[in-house]
């Protein structure tokens, strides 16, 4: 088997091709897993294997799909986007079952992915970004944003001395830059409205 975290890769692709979302010569995130079986063509997924991603105190809420909002754990020791197969269903989603690779735990206990959805919208502070989403049965999160989308967004995260923080988006076609709250995993902006007028 290979593992993934020690393959060479790029931090995005640019489309050739022109669709209603996405316009050609636009950046797209890339994925590690794409680019190894693009390069090695007798190459199977099953062949590749991921670190689990280890949990994440920080989250961010984007829109996904253009469908709903949702809490993205944010772990860039993570070297894939991933996403629940639930959540995945009700963002509308479709995927790949073809690209299937292995996360392992610390415990040593190898999983598979149910397949990758490509170039998945997530808006976030005004900005539309496009990443691959890898599908499984059943993380211990709704999504998860790895490497590919800090890469991708040439992300920044400033962290404050009282434990908060923000990170610093750059969408790469438009050049354009958002500041984004982080928030403790399970307390989103509405949790943190209703605490304040509970106080009341």
């Amino acid at each position: 088997m290979v593992r993934v975290e020690t393959l060479p890769t790029e931090p995005h692709k640019i489309t050739e091709d022109m669709s209603d979302d996405i316009p050609k010569g636009y950046m797209v995130a890339d994925d590690p897993i794409l680019q190894y079986l693009s390069e090695h063509k007798e190459a199977e997924p099953e062949d590749l294997v991921v670190a689990k991603p280890s949990e994440s105190l920080r989250a961010i809420y984007t829109t996904i799909n253009r469908v709903g909002q949702e809490e993205c754990i944010l772990d860039g020791g993570s070297m894939i986007v991933s996403m629940s197969r639930e959540t995945a269903v009700q963002s509308g989603l479709n995927w790949d079952p073809n690209i299937r690779i292995n996360m392992e735990s610390a415990s040593n206990h190898v999983e598979k992915t149910l397949g990758l959805a490509r170039n998945v919208r997530f808006a976030v502070g005004g900005l539309n970004l496009f990443l691959q989403v890898h599908i499984l049965d059943n993380p211990p999160y709704r999504v998860l944003l790895g490497c590919p989308f800090e890469t991708l967004t040439s992300a920044i995260i400033k962290t404050k001395i009282d434990g908060s923080s923000e990170i610093v988006l750059t969408n790469p076609n438009s050049k354009e830059v958002a500041v984004v709250p982080t928030y403790k995993r399970g307390v989103g902006p509405d949790d943190l409205q209703k605490q304040r007028y509970q106080a009341f």
